[in-house]
């Protein structure tokens, strides 16, 4: 693969496995009274799965190793955040160099080998963005939604049972959200994005590999599968609560 087009992939996968990117808004989303019941029966028994909410709201910081495979290569990461929205992500490519994308509470930006680029300045190298995905803090989930209603009360996913709710943030399509029946965990999150100066990007977030931390479960295994490419990150050691200076999320 030239260099280009997989310095053009990765910054894709910055841009779209934290943060999202500008989206086309849609009507909310309404659930009947006896469908909410249902959707809060739902995001309650995942809240208790992860830990409960005192081990959720415990976390406060946390520092994140690990690698990534993508189109047959590998890479090590590194993600950094702190409350309530101040996030780093490090992505090393033998022999391409290092990405970067950080959000320091009013400035999201992006480094590349090709340069440091943030809201104010980028063209087709960083959109605009809006809100954090929470892959790695999913217990806030029902936070990032306007709305919510029930799309499937028996689904069938790789073999599990599992209940689907669609939600609807204030702005952008609709997203898909799979809870596991038997142990109420969070096993895939459909999104669909769409960056300033391309068309839709549609990815379906596989979220694997349940561990322990400070008695909140996280998945240490996390698949976006994309239309024709995987991208899958390895969690190899995650720190919780630790000092973490703020100028590491400020933009270089």
């Amino acid at each position: 693969m030239k260099f280009r087009k997989l310095l053009t992939l990765l910054i894709l996968i910055v841009l779209i496995s934290q943060l999202s990117c500008v989206r086309k808004s849609q009507p909310a989303v309404r659930a009947s009274a006896e469908e909410q019941v249902t959707i809060d029966q739902i995001l309650q028994r995942y809240e208790q799965a992860l830990g409960g909410r005192d081990a959720i709201d415990s976390i406060k910081s946390y520092k994140m190793e690990g690698s990534f495979k993508i189109q047959g290569m590998s890479g090590k990461f590194g993600g950094w955040r702190k409350e309530p929205n101040k996030t780093l992500t490090v992505l090393e490519m033998p022999r391409f160099g290092t990405l970067k994308k950080g959000f320091d509470g009013q400035i999201r930006w992006v480094q590349t080998p090709a340069g440091t680029f943030s809201d104010a300045d980028a063209e087709e190298e960083i959109a605009q963005m809006e809100r954090d995905t929470e892959v790695f803090s999913a217990g806030r989930i029902r936070s990032l939604f306007e709305s919510m209603k029930l799309e499937q009360y028996n689904a069938r996913l790789s073999g599990r049972e599992v209940r689907v709710i669609e939600g609807k943030p204030a702005k952008g399509p609709a997203e898909k959200l799979f809870f596991d029946v038997e142990n109420g965990l969070l096993l895939r999150w459909d999104m669909a994005r769409k960056p300033k100066n391309g068309g839709r990007v549609f990815v379906k977030v596989h979220l694997d590999d349940y561990k322990d931390v400070n008695g909140l479960k996280v998945p240490h295994k996390v698949r976006f599968a994309f239309e024709s490419f995987n991208f899958t990150v390895e969690v190899e050691k995650l720190e919780p609560n630790i000092p973490i200076d703020d100028a590491i999320f400020r933009k270089p």
